[in-house]
């Protein structure tokens, strides 16, 4: 069952997927998730190259260290701002081929559009004419959501409850914007896993913001739902109860040698 639905309470757009616990597809399959075209404009070449240049900046950038934050600006024309982020457990080559294969879609479906967001499975690109960098931006989300429900729902909610409010703080004190964690539930013999991450031009509160924001969705759309998943355009969660990530919060994100820059036009 696939669908589109206004969350007015949060002023959200959602896109819903129903999400079966199954293994972690390989990466390199990425599939597209959703995009959106905004801000539409005709004839001004000036700003299409301002377009482009944050774009091909954003591929170098993810390449190199496995996240973007860009912008570009002429005198004669709108500064144009962007962002990438890239699932914690990606190697930069991994991401470098998410966000080039993401900035090329972009600009084949959205030739003409000043502001665009773009998600994948494991990358998200999104770039604006407005300056929201260093902004939690709360106005889209895709969610994702299990089958099953749980069978305990209290004992799970509660087990969910304690790892989700570790893992977000975690996220937004910690340097890279991302926390993983686990937490084993004795009462009904589980264990639920938990990520959080936020692009990396938010600070503490705005990242804070932006999960708590995500995390009160998830409550409302995934109730008792034993796996969810949240893409926002600052910011992801997600929970299962299958180890979903080769990630631990031990790691230091070094990073593999960089991945080429490739052209995306």
């Amino acid at each position: 069952m696939v669908g589109m639905a206004e969350f007015s309470s949060h002023q959200l757009f959602f896109f819903f997927l129903l999400l079966a616990l199954l293994p972690i597809a390989t990466r390199g399959s990425e599939s597209l998730l959703y995009q959106q075209c905004e801000k539409n404009f005709t004839q001004n070449d000036k700003l299409q190259e301002n377009i482009n240049n944050v774009l091909l900046d954003m591929v170098a950038k993810s390449s190199l260290q496995g996240y973007a934050i860009s912008s570009y600006a002429t005198n004669t024309c709108e500064s144009v701002y962007g962002v990438t982020r890239c699932e914690p457990d990606m190697s930069v080559k991994e991401c470098s081929s998410c966000i080039t294969r993401a900035a090329q879609k972009i600009r084949t479906t959205c030739p003409d559009s000043a502001e665009s967001r773009i998600w994948y499975d494991n990358c998200f690109l999104h770039y604006d004419t407005n300056n929201f960098i260093g902004k939690a931006d709360k106005s889209y989300a895709v969610v994702w959501f299990s089958f099953y429900a749980a069978a305990n729902p209290k004992a799970f909610e509660q087990a969910l409850g304690e790892l989700m409010g570790e893992v977000i703080a975690e996220t937004a004190q910690g340097r890279k914007k991302f926390g993983y964690g686990e937490n084993y539930a004795n009462e009904i013999k589980l264990t639920v896993y938990g990520m959080a991450q936020c692009t990396r031009d938010l600070g503490e509160r705005e990242c804070n913001e932006c999960l708590e924001t995500g995390l009160e969705i998830m409550t409302d759309l995934c109730k008792d739902q034993v796996g969810c998943r949240l893409f926002g355009s600052s910011c992801a969660i997600r929970y299962e109860i299958y180890k979903f990530s080769s990630f631990t919060s031990t790691d230091d994100g070094a990073a593999a040698a960089p991945a080429p820059s490739p052209s995306i036009f």
